[in-house]
């Protein structure tokens, strides 16, 4: 029997990307999904589809951003499902764009999504999670979250938040017999850069992404191993590495990179 069957997970972003990938591989393991975004129809399109293959999965329509709403959606879910065992704080949003040119509104939106609403998220369930003296929480970073890049200031400043929030929650919450996992991963094939906050930018490096389904699975086997951190692909750990040793030298390779791939904005 796998690990999670009758688990209950939360899983935030479910709408599309990888957080749908993550919602559908943790239900086809036996858990039950409580899948919540701002999407109603994609929430219930996705439900349809879990419970088609078999599974258990419960809408909830939240804006991360909003704790009012964030704390609703939590006593929906343990009103409903009698508790909650995992939550992957996945809902995010992108920014680019430079420093110079990036609105205080834009901004604001951006920490407030990836940032406190992962923060509200965390604060709803721990109650719960630490009555039980069990559970898991994991937090879907970015390798930007560990070396940034230009253009991406608001983006990384946001991610780098979640590095710094999650390493302090872990030693706080190890008494309580509660893992805190952050997952690094690189560029997604999704339509994560498609938002409008993501095409300001007058040029953006166009490279292949893998696909949301293998970071669902790395993020499956994370939680099944319990790791403490998992940063995707050999050459995002050779990045940090090297941005360790030679972070100077590090600026200049991306430097060099961006002015002979980045392409002009279509």
């Amino acid at each position: 029997m796998s690990r999670f069957a009758d688990k209950v997970i939360i899983v935030t972003g479910a709408s599309a990307g990888i957080g749908r990938a993550t919602a559908l591989a943790f239900a086809a393991e036996g858990a039950t999904i409580a899948i919540a975004a701002r999407s109603e129809d994609r929430l219930t399109s996705l439900a349809d589809e879990i419970k088609a293959a078999g599974g258990s999965a419960l809408v909830v329509v939240a804006d991360v951003a909003d704790r009012d709403q964030v704390s609703r959606m939590v006593e929906t879910v343990v009103a409903a499902l009698g508790r909650v065992d995992i939550l992957v704080n996945n809902a995010g949003i992108g920014l680019m764009g430079a420093v110079m040119e990036t609105s205080p509104d834009d901004l604001k939106r951006v920490v407030d999504v990836n940032v406190y609403g992962l923060i509200w998220c965390t604060q709803a369930v721990l109650p719960h999670m630490i009555a039980r003296k069990s559970g898991q929480i994991i937090n879907v970073s970015s390798v930007v979250g560990k070396r940034a890049m230009p253009y991406m200031a608001g983006y990384c400043l946001s991610k780098f938040a979640v590095q710094a929030f999650s390493e302090s929650l872990r030693i706080e919450v190890k008494p309580h017999n509660i893992d805190v996992i952050v997952i690094c991963p690189t560029r997604t094939a999704t339509d994560f850069g498609d938002t409008p906050l993501m095409q300001q930018s007058q040029r953006r490096l166009d490279l292949n992404g893998m696909s949301s389904e293998s970071v669902a699975r790395i993020i499956l086997k994370a939680s099944r191993k319990r790791k403490r951190e998992v940063v995707i692909s050999m050459g995002a750990r050779f990045l940090t590495f090297c941005n360790g040793l030679a972070p100077g030298l590090v600026d200049r390779g991306i430097a060099f990179v961006w002015d002979r791939l980045a392409k002009p904005e279509k």
